[in-house]
């Protein structure tokens, strides 16, 4: 009898897997005096996996700024799913006063280099590489389903919009062999 459980319990555990990539990947700078994208690109580490990279280049020097993240899920177009938040940039650096941004930010910080903080001063590269999406990780804090979700972050300087980063991700918790 023991024997059956656990081979049930195995058979449960390998036959539920969380699979999860990345779908698209657009980096937009709306002035080209502000800054620029040199990398945006999706980087396929195997069949099932891949990784994000972008680098941004910022090129005036800028006392803070408003972000903007949205989120949507894909059900006969993109729907609005749970969040859209704006925060000052500098407070979600310095403080984390913003429970989702923290939450976010905590995520990316492996992935992120040196800490960035205010005021950002021209010629400062920011760079994001190599980041894997853990849904798993990610589930525990937020309740997703399986399906395509996307990300909006949207940057303003002085009420008007700079640069945008929009990407899409798949989710599913099962996969065909």
């Amino acid at each position: 009898m023991r024997a059956v459980y656990f081979f049930s319990l195995f058979l449960i555990t390998t036959l539920v897997v969380v699979d999860g990539k990345f779908k698209s990947l657009f980096c937009t700078c709306y002035d080209p005096d502000f800054g620029e994208f040199p990398l945006c690109r999706i980087k396929a580490i195997n069949r099932y996996r891949n990784s994000i990279g972008i680098t941004f280049l910022q090129k005036q020097r800028t006392e803070g700024g408003t972000v903007r993240l949205e989120l949507f899920n894909r059900a006969n177009g993109w729907r609005p799913f749970l969040y859209n938040i704006s925060a000052n940039i500098c407070d979600v650096l310095d403080k984390n006063n913003n429970i989702i941004m923290a939450i976010g930010l905590a995520y990316l910080r492996p992935y992120l280099g040196p800490s960035a903080g205010c005021p950002f001063k021209a010629n400062d590269t920011f760079k994001c590489v190599d980041l894997e999406f853990e849904f798993d990780h990610f589930r525990t804090r937020f309740p997703i389903e399986t399906g395509e979700y996307a990300l909006k972050l949207s940057f303003y300087y002085r009420k008007t919009l700079k640069l945008s980063i929009n990407g899409s991700a798949e989710y599913s918790n099962y996969r065909e062999h």
